[in-house]
């Protein structure tokens, strides 16, 4: 009987149902147990979880220019293009295929001059972003060429003057990541070199690499990239790649990525 009330006691200190218990006789007078006292458990160190504090996130280190690699592309191998640390590099020296046919979608941004705006998807999504960014900062852009064609790069190199067109396989409109822009203000096309000292190419030279684009060829700067100043042509490298670009001497792609 004992060990019967004892289990009365103890039962809800185990955290055990006395219901669960064997059932007592119900003839049977079973005398009060007697009144236990017991103590109530202090917090202690072993019960209460140590606080670990959050560590302090580094600090993210900022953009360093890449390596340069050789391109060691065989004459097959240029159907895809010469990459150097993830981007494409398409140029009179790096060359690709009439083979080479990026993945492509429709950008439904304004465009001027042909029928729609292809690009590759991460450079389409940018695109739409910074041509938002610009009508917010009260400017109107327009796309004027986007992805070009092998086939449609050689038909542009044969009619058009060739100091400002690539060959075919050296341009990187093939690629798809590669928009010649321009602006409208006051209902007027801002093209060209007009585009240059106008407040909306100001504004696209600070802000595109905000969102991966850059100017792909800079002014003073032939020597290096292979093609004269082109105010219009902005390229998309990423963010990261973008940052990193603007922030070398010359500006060029091609200082980023070693290749000069």
């Amino acid at each position: 009987m004992l060990s019967f009330v004892a289990g009365l006691v103890a039962g809800p200190l185990l955290g055990i149902d006395p219901s669960a218990s064997g059932k007592a006789d119900a003839a049977t007078t079973v005398a009060a147990p007697a009144v236990v006292a017991v103590a109530t458990p202090t917090a202690t160190s072993s019960m209460v979880p140590a606080v670990t504090p959050a560590a302090t996130p580094a600090p993210t280190p900022a953009p360093k220019p890449c390596k340069g690699v050789k391109d060691t592309r065989s004459a097959t191998a240029k159907k895809t293009p010469f990459t150097v640390c993830g981007i494409e590099l398409v140029s009179k020296n790096h060359r690709v295929s009439s083979a080479y046919a990026p993945k492509l979608v429709t950008v439904a941004v304004r465009a001027n001059g042909i029928p729609e705006v292809l690009l590759q998807p991460r450079a389409g999504t940018a695109l739409k972003k910074m041509f938002a960014a610009a009508a917010r900062a009260g400017h109107t852009l327009v796309v004027r060429s986007s992805y070009r064609s092998y086939a449609t790069q050689a038909h542009w190199y044969a009619t058009m003057n060739k100091r400002l067109t690539a060959p075919a396989g050296a341009s990187e409109h093939q690629t798809g990541l590669a928009v010649d822009l321009a602006g409208v203000s006051n209902g007027v096309l801002v093209r060209g070199s007009t585009l240059a000292r106008s407040p909306i190419g100001a504004w696209l030279v600070k802000n595109a690499p905000t969102y991966g684009f850059i100017l792909r060829y800079p002014s003073d700067q032939a020597k290096i990239t292979g093609i004269v100043y082109e105010p219009w042509h902005f390229r998309y490298v990423g963010v990261d790649a973008a940052k990193g670009v603007v922030s070398t001497r010359t500006k060029t792609l091609e200082e980023y990525l070693k290749e000069s």
